[in-house]
């Protein structure tokens, strides 16, 4: 059985990070995405492009609620579930 210094050494721990990494990434770019459809909704004119982009902001928003209970669990198939339907929009 390996210790805990050794496991902290291992490279299990900069996949980790890696993981961490790209879950920040993907959640920037959705956030980046609320905003940009929600400031898109204010500045068009008719009623059509606003429910458009008032559609695509709210499965953004979808998206983010999604990847934050994805990785807020450690292994409970919630979490699984919520990660893999977290990319199955990209």
């Amino acid at each position: 059985m390996m210790d805990f210094k050794s496991y902290l050494e291992s490279e299990d721990i900069e996949l980790l990070d890696e993981a961490g990494n790209i879950s920040s990434g993907l959640a920037i770019k959705k956030f980046n995405d609320v905003i940009k459809y929600g400031k898109a909704a204010v500045k068009s004119k008719s009623v059509e492009e606003k429910l458009d982009n008032l559609a695509r902001q709210n499965a953004s928003v979808g998206s983010l609620v999604i990847m934050s209970v994805a990785v807020s669990g450690d292994k409970s198939l919630g979490s699984s579930l919520a990660r893999i339907l977290s990319l199955r929009g990209l």
